[in-house]
């Protein structure tokens, strides 16, 4: 029943959950458009070169190499770095790694050179302070591959009780604790084809339906489901697709 009732609201091709390494769970989504596993190329950072450069050469959203390659802040990245490329077909002509064109998961590889800042670069965030924190906390567990799995948003850990805030305004299109893993999870719709996912609550203070405002109290924290200790499995998805809640956070 929570499979069809999440199905049937965000319109997704797919749903199937996977455990994942945080301790949170993770659901796998899949959707038409969607990139081949693995699909893209290599390339590796050269002199003078700013992610804001190398996304624009392959054509690539800069938001969208930043989250493959577990980039928060552009100004990190340094020559030498082995960036993956989603989605590019080949290599630019000349770059360090022209001809390595691959098919296969992409590993995390990331090496410590000679720093590259453009101070004019944007931020890989379009949608920078579009939702609001859920919940006053740590961040224990970031966005990105951990323990050799994905972990599709980040995980804040708060005492048992501690508030947690829709992010931004919406509809609850689901409230319960049937997703196996999640725990009592709340899963909010917003405008522009967002979701926000609230997972491992001790309580769901918001039932499906009900329309709340941001900051308003939706869950309290908790850790029920597959969770170690109370924290809150915060995800942010454009579609189905999981973006790193770091980019759209004050």
């Amino acid at each position: 029943m929570g499979y069809t009732r999440v199905l049937r609201h965000t319109a997704l091709a797919a749903l199937t959950l996977i455990a994942a390494g945080c301790p949170s769970p993770q659901w796998n989504l899949v959707q038409e458009e969607d990139l081949e596993e693995g699909e893209g190329v290599f390339h590796t950072v050269a002199k003078g070169e700013t992610l804001y450069r190398i996304s624009t050469m392959y054509g690539v959203d800069l938001q969208t190499v930043a989250e493959e390659n577990d980039i928060d802040d552009p100004a990190t990245l340094k020559v030498g770095d082995r960036l993956f490329i989603p989605g590019a077909r080949r290599p630019v002509e000349g770059a360090p790694d022209a001809g390595q064109k691959v098919a296969a998961v992409r590993p995390k590889e990331r090496h410590t050179a000679t720093p590259v800042k453009d101070v004019d670069e944007p931020r890989p965030a379009l949608y920078k302070g579009k939702f609001s924190w859920p919940v006053k906390g740590v961040v224990t567990s970031r966005f990105g591959v951990r323990n050799g799995n994905k972990h599709q948003g980040i995980d804040i850990g708060a005492p048992k009780g501690t508030p947690v805030l829709a992010a931004a305004a919406g509809k609850v299109i689901y409230s319960d604790n049937k997703l196996r893993g999640y725990g009592n999870l709340i899963i909010l719709r917003h405008d522009g084809g967002f979701i926000s996912v609230y997972a491992h609550n001790s309580e769901n203070r918001s039932r499906e339906g009900d329309a709340v405002a941001k900051g308003q109290v939706i869950a309290l924290v908790g850790d029920t489901g597959n969770a170690e200790a109370p924290h809150l499995h915060f995800e942010i998805r454009e579609g189905a697709r999981p973006r790193n809640p770091l980019f759209f956070l004050p």
